[in-house]
């Protein structure tokens, strides 16, 4: 069996333990960027929910390229997610995309993470960080 297989199979029965009605995942609200309006503020498209597993909670972060951030909420959604197809955007989860966590909470997106699926070309799973 080869690793991409394994790590597929991981993360389905991952997202299936999490999951469910007695699970840890809630519902995550993502509004799509699709461009900016004629005042440049930003316009998104139509809200798209996702079940993932949210970790709110403020720590300072040190990212890969040595600086260190504030983060506010961790989100891990662990499934692909679908690209929106709009054009100019880094698919499927845009950096300027809008998230809204289930207390209400939204921040800036600071990063996202997956590693990417051979097969597919689209990570298995997702890791957002919100400032």
């Amino acid at each position: 069996m080869k690793l991409g297989s394994l790590i597929r199979k991981g993360v389905a029965l991952a997202d299936q333990l999490t999951g469910g009605s007695d699970g840890v995942q809630d519902t995550v609200y993502i509004y799509p960027w699709i461009g900016f309006g004629d005042s440049a503020e930003p316009i998104y498209g139509t809200v798209v929910e996702h079940k993932a597993i949210v970790e709110e909670k403020e720590f300072t972060r040190k990212m890969s390229d040595g600086s260190e951030i504030t983060q506010k909420a961790s989100i891990t959604i662990p499934r692909p997610v679908a690209a929106n197809g709009a054009t100019d955007r880094r698919e499927p989860i845009d950096p300027r995309d809008k998230i809204v966590l289930p207390s209400g909470f939204t921040g800036p997106i600071l990063n996202v993470d997956g590693i990417t699926d051979p097969q597919t070309h689209a990570p298995f799973m997702f890791q957002i960080i919100l400032g």
